[in-house]
């Protein structure tokens, strides 16, 4: 096949593209800067590791270490044994998480302060904290009220229980719609995304995008609903065009917004599938059903136009065949 144009491969052509690549002195300035890199970050390395082979051996008189290998050697050994997890004695847990529970209970507008102190306990003291699927649905309302109340609760149940208390009270703050200005955007978002973060610190992420998900789905669905409604006369294609312009500004600050919120939460492509459900989705379905609930009301109306003019066809028919 021949390439026309100003892409045929003629010698001209071919002598432009090579004299663009560069030549063989070129080439040993490139490995001979390479070269120079991977030594100066091989120096680097080896002075980190003398480094901290003399730090080892001031802090541990018990072991000195003798040369960078045996640093090497001294750190393996301390991730796998240095570093044990401990464990905490079960009578002490459920004291714990009984003091948690009742806190919650009997005091109010004690959720915050409870929820930086886990944190701060998972983040500071190591202390993990499971993060397994809830017992009953996530996205159930009447489940977030459903906190039980039972002395012989094992550790498991105690837990969920303080986590049913911190999910409903975070569930309610993602929930508070409030007015903004422009000023407040920047900092709506900021609490958003610390709601969702702390909600993936007591759930699964799966459990949470869902919930987020559904919350996201029905404040597009009334948006759109809202933006048709608001409009004057009947509803025609005309109205919904002008509906749905009008939602285009809102729809794009609260995808910025998710996308902001969710960028620093979960990975891109997680990201991008939720934006595309919860939204594109979202949109592609109310239209659906907006239009095509159009087009019927306009078939049932030109039906009727059509039996109209029957009518007064055969009307104006009768009416001449007397007059002849």
């Amino acid at each position: 096949m021949e390439w026309g144009g100003e892409y045929s491969l003629d010698s001209s052509n071919l002598d432009c593209l090579l004299n663009v690549l560069p030549g063989e002195l070129e080439f040993q300035q490139i490995l001979h800067d390479l070269d120079e890199k991977i030594k100066k970050n091989s120096s680097s390395i080896e002075q980190c590791l003398k480094d901290l082979q003399s730090e080892v051996n001031e802090i541990c008189t018990d072991e000195i270490l003798q040369s960078t290998t045996d640093c090497l050697q001294w750190l393996n050994n301390c991730n796998f044994t240095s570093l044990r997890p401990s464990s905490t004695h079960h009578g002490e847990l459920m004291e714990f998480l009984r003091s948690l529970q009742s806190l919650l209970k009997n005091e109010q507008n004690q959720e915050e302060m409870i929820l930086h102190f886990l944190l701060d306990l998972s983040s500071q003291c190591g202390v993990s904290f499971p993060c397994t699927p809830s017992g009953t649905s996530f996205d159930l309302t009447s489940s977030l009220h459903a906190i039980e109340d039972d002395s012989t609760m094992d550790v498991k149940s105690l837990w969920d229980d303080v986590r049913l208390h911190l999910r409903r009270f975070l569930v309610n703050r993602l929930q508070s719609q409030e007015e903004t200005n422009t000023n407040a955007v920047q900092q709506q978002m900021e609490f958003k995304t610390q709601c969702i973060q702390q909600l993936l610190f007591l759930y699964p992420e799966s459990e949470v995008l869902t919930k987020y998900q559904n919350m996201q789905n029905k404040l597009v669905s009334d948006l759109l609903q809202n933006c048709i409604l608001s409009s004057c006369g009947e509803t025609n294609f005309d109205k919904v065009v002008h509906g749905y312009q009008s939602s285009v500004p809102t729809l794009c600050t609260m995808i910025k917004e998710d996308l902001y919120i969710l960028s620093g939460t979960i990975d891109p492509s997680s990201s991008l599938k939720f934006i595309n459900e919860t939204y594109l989705d979202t949109i592609t379905e109310e239209m659906t059903v907006l239009l095509e609930r159009l087009c019927e009301l306009q078939f049932k109306e030109n039906a009727l136009h059509i039996v109209k003019a029957n009518k007064i066809s055969k009307k104006h028919r009768g009416t001449v065949h007397a007059v002849g």
